[in-house]
């Protein structure tokens, strides 16, 4: 069984398959109905309204089910882009500045996980 979370932003709700790192669909308000927009899903169920968003939650939980293999191949897998700095990295830098790593080898994501910290 696929495991849908829905995250909130505003009015808008975006549905995410468990293990993936994109919302395959969205369910906003419009002119009092709701609307689903799939980024990965039906190119015929675009667009389509309904009163309620409850109503609206369980169809699009109800697709993903029946799709979880072919949702899974479309949305890219959560990974990790850049590793961190090799030993020979490291000493380069830490000539240059200590604790110092570049932009490039420290995503945003991976800056709360550092595992060197930094000595004062």
């Amino acid at each position: 069984m696929a495991m849908v979370h829905w995250v909130q932003m505003g009015e808008r709700q975006y549905a995410i398959l468990e293990g993936t790192s994109r919302a395959f669909a969205r369910v906003s308000p419009q002119d009092g109905v709701w609307v689903v927009r799939w980024r990965y899903g039906p190119r015929r169920g675009q667009g389509a309204t309904v009163k309620g968003v409850s109503l609206m939650q369980r169809m699009v939980m109800r697709w993903a089910e029946h799709n979880e293999a072919r949702l899974r191949k479309l949305i890219p897998v959560e990974s990790r882009p850049y590793d961190p700095p090799s030993a020979l990295e490291r000493y380069f830098y830490d000539a240059i500045w200590p604790g110092y790593v570049p932009a490039s080898r420290c995503p945003r994501r991976a800056s709360r996980e550092v595992t060197d910290p930094v000595p004062p």
